[in-house]
């Protein structure tokens, strides 16, 4: 834990960005509601003065105690872990959770980091969704979301809020996070559950681990080091509206008030992604549709969002495979790969079912219109591929220059 710089950090948050990436505490395929009553939102949605180190520390401490969960068995670093970008341990498929860690997620854990710039779920102008928390954007800040991985049957297991609550007074450092807070022993649960809530956030969104913007893109940024001639070159195809189209996405440059690029806009797409192979959607029924549901249900009347998830940051991506929501692409190359073939060789990608492809099985026929058609998307089996296998590998050599922790 590092709160060097702790108060520039949250000077540059806007009131709903402070509050940001609690829940996504322990991944982001909660079964289980994230919502709050409506005075919860309303208290959690206040701006925030920046967060003292003791909050800080305490929620360090909180995101790394598996105490925290109802069999003691699993922490929020359980399925965030620090060297992969705060996402998904190495080798896992899809993240387990549940009593005894038997219960599958449905989605993969997401990055926790470079979030301080998120915003709550909303539509601009134009009605296209962006802003909020998890894959589907369910929750519009951190401190709203903490309580799904701690309620969800299939993660850190609790009954019920009370049953996390008594299980947070048994902690050692119990009286740190009251003293933090500001709160006294006696203290009712919903203050409690709060101070959990917030520490989680302050934490999440006061430690420089969070947002350490230590790349070797960030380097060439600021004119220390130069790319490659292979990794210069992905950067092109990576911008180019005509070829990879990448920053369309996932911006290169700084958004207005920002300092650095995110390599997220943080709105929603509908890529087609194969189906996941996991025994938790084995069910042929079940369809994961994002924004439509089956996790989010305020927007279950809103048919043309289903297929649509959260654009994530492609910061330290080389680190947080398995790719996608649902994890269906192991490696980096193979997920450059299904964008690159996708609609050129479907077969590589989606089952054969009578000699015909089921391109985009992992959504019900009635909504595969909304998967997105732009470059490199939109061509036909034997077209040419808007990007080569060489395109892929450069693209490829790009994409891990946004690993943090480089040394020149």
């Amino acid at each position: 834990m590092n709160v060097h710089g702790l108060a520039s950090s949250f000077t540059a948050l806007g009131a709903a960005a402070v509050l940001s990436a609690l829940l996504i505490a322990c991944g982001g395929g909660s079964t289980g509601s994230a919502a709050n009553t409506p005075s919860d939102a309303a208290l959690l949605s206040q701006p925030r003065a920046a967060p003292s180190a003791e909050s800080v520390a305490v929620g360090d401490l909180l995101f790394h105690d598996t105490r925290l969960s109802a069999a003691g068995n699993l922490a929020c670093v359980t399925c965030h872990v620090q060297e992969r970008g705060h996402a998904d341990a190495d080798g896992v498929f899809l993240p387990l959770g549940g009593l005894a860690l038997d219960q599958q997620g449905l989605r993969s854990s997401p990055t926790l980091n470079y979030l301080n710039e998120n915003r709550a779920f909303a539509f601009d102008a134009e009605g296209r969704p962006s802003g909020g928390f998890t894959w589907d954007g369910r929750a519009d800040t951190r401190a709203a979301q903490a309580l799904g991985p701690l309620l969800a049957s299939n993660e850190m297991a609790h009954a019920n809020s009370a049953s996390v609550v008594a299980r947070v007074r048994t902690l050692p450092y119990f009286a740190q996070l009251l003293s933090a807070s500001a709160l006294a022993p006696t203290a009712p649960d919903a203050k409690v559950l709060e101070a959990l809530q917030l520490a989680l956030e302050a934490y999440q969104a006061g430690d420089i681990d969070y947002q350490p913007y230590t790349s070797k893109f960030d380097a060439v940024q600021d004119g220390r080091v130069a790319f490659n001639a292979q990794e210069a070159r992905g950067l092109a195809i990576f911008n180019s509206p005509q070829r990879g189209n990448c920053a369309s996405c996932h911006s290169s440059t700084p958004a207005a008030g920002q300092s650095r690029a995110l390599f997220t806009n943080f709105g929603y797409f509908a890529l087609g992604v194969p189906r996941n192979r996991s025994t938790a959607t084995a069910d042929p029924a079940f369809f994961d549709m994002g924004l439509c549901g089956p996790v989010r249900t305020d927007l279950s009347h809103r048919k043309d969002l289903c297929g649509k998830f959260k654009v994530p940051t492609l910061r330290n991506v080389a680190l947080t495979g398995p790719y996608f929501h649902n994890g269906a692409v192991a490696s980096l190359q193979e997920a450059v790969s299904f964008y690159a073939t996708r609609d050129i060789d479907p077969a590589r990608w989606y089952p054969v079912v009578n000699g015909v492809v089921d391109k985009f099985n992992d959504l019900p026929v009635a909504y595969r219109s909304n998967v997105e058609q732009q470059a490199p998307f939109g061509l036909q089996p034997g077209q040419p591929p808007k990007l080569s296998l060489q395109d892929v590998q450069d693209l490829v050599a790009f994409l891990q220059t946004l690993t943090d922790g480089f040394v020149p």
